[in-house]
């Protein structure tokens, strides 16, 4: 390891930080920053090159990542729209992966592009999902929790596909009956961390509470991440799901808000995720974006009338009306995080070149910046509010629905 790694990681964490404080206050989200300013370091500039140990930091982002998703997953929170959620999150990814699927065997004429572009494309981001329903003030309504339900939903199917594909580039290939027997396996790990496991680690954190210690309080949840997440890659299971799931373990604990939240946020979105995404970045072959915007496009294209169709449309037929339909087919077109995690497996596993990368992080930060546009759109009436007694009330003035969405925007949800 040279002095120049140093260099690396200190121009990384800044400029992803700086990037992304910028494309916030131009109402996108942080990590189109982050990704543009991996673009600044390497493609343009070349300070950045990508390096082994660079390659196992950005790593650790993926983990804080999907450990802080986790930690925010509240199951319970859920129930009252689990059947509505998980039906609209399996239509979503069923298309996205049936087009996705399409775009990549028509243009490439393989069966293995295709299904690697179709499980790219699977997940919806739910941070910026969650930033959408709070820019049109939805996401105290009915439809933002069936919004939320869906977007959990939709990260559990991303955490088996994910897992899935993780094993299949590790192993070169997997047969029907192996898929099959690592999907029971991803299942039982799932129920036993989410329901023995989960009482195990609340009890431990319970105990955990009677240490007046700060940093013990966070060392010995980072302790069960790190060994959740051993312990997944052990039995074949990616080790990103093994930290997912130590999350919504740890998600019921009395000091999860209050402990471990906080600094678990602190150590992610302070260093190792805005790494991994600026990182992500700095891979990326602009000579293959000149070349590539035809696909480009119609990936994008697919990738967002997928989510219409597959979670808007299909909502008519769970009894949300017209707008709620419109808030929940844009809501769900944002990709993200899974998409970034799975095309770098992909490519640093050699199973994509990088003209292939470059079409799925192209995609990625174009599926963040349009909806938004989309979405002030096609909705464009103001919600009924309604009082105590659930009776609506008149039509709000805009400028008190304005101020609705000025409190809305003081919650904190995530990076």
């Amino acid at each position: 390891m040279g002095a120049e790694i140093f260099l690396s990681i200190a121009l990384l964490l800044i400029t992803a930080k700086i990037f992304g404080w910028i494309a916030e206050k131009a109402g996108f989200s942080s990590l189109v920053g982050e990704l543009f300013a991996g673009i600044m370091l390497g493609p343009v500039f070349a300070l950045v090159s990508p390096e082994p140990f660079l390659a196992q930091i950005a790593n650790l982002g993926v983990i804080f990542l999907l450990f802080l998703i986790g930690l925010s997953t509240k199951v319970d929170e859920f129930r009252e729209h689990v059947y509505i959620g998980s039906i609209l999150a399996a239509g979503g990814a069923f298309v996205s992966f049936f087009l996705g699927f399409g775009v990549g065997y028509l243009i490439f004429g393989s069966i293995q592009a295709g299904i690697f572009l179709g499980i790219a494309i699977i997940s919806t981001s739910t941070a910026i999902s969650i930033r959408t329903l709070v820019e049109a003030g939805e996401f105290h309504s009915s439809i933002g929790r069936i919004l939320l339900t869906t977007g959990v939903a939709d990260d559990i199917i991303a955490i088996l596909a994910l897992a899935i594909l993780s094993t299949f580039v590790s192993f070169g290939g997997v047969q029907v009956f192996e898929i099959f027997t690592l999907f029971l396996a991803i299942v039982g790990f799932m129920l036993l961390m989410l329901t023995a496991g989960s009482k195990a680690v609340s009890w431990f954190l319970a105990k955990l509470q009677r240490i007046k210690d700060e940093q013990v309080l966070i060392a010995f949840p980072l302790t069960i991440l790190f060994g959740i997440a051993f312990l997944s890659e052990q039995i074949g299971i990616a080790a990103v799901t093994g930290a997912f799931l130590a999350g919504v373990a740890m998600s019921k604990s009395p000091i999860t808000e209050t402990a471990i939240i906080p600094k678990a946020k602190t150590i992610g979105y302070g260093l190792f995720i805005p790494i991994f995404f600026a990182y992500s970045s700095i891979m990326l072959d602009l000579g293959a974006f000149f070349n590539s915007y035809p696909l480009i496009i119609a990936l994008v294209v697919v990738g967002l009338l997928a989510k219409f169709i597959g979670c808007g449309l299909l909502a008519r037929f769970m009894s949300l009306n017209a707008r709620e339909q419109k808030i929940m087919g844009i809501g769900m077109m944002p990709r993200g995080e899974y998409s970034i995690v799975i095309a770098q497996i992909m490519l640093t596993a050699g199973v994509i070149a990088a003209p292939f990368y470059t079409v799925i992080i192209s995609f990625v930060v174009l599926s963040i910046v349009i909806p938004p546009m989309l979405f002030k759109m096609a909705i464009r009436d103001v919600p009924v509010a309604t009082n105590k007694y659930h009776l609506p009330l008149p039509q709000l003035p805009v400028r008190i629905h304005a101020e609705r969405v000025r409190k809305a925007r003081k919650y904190d949800f995530g990076g």
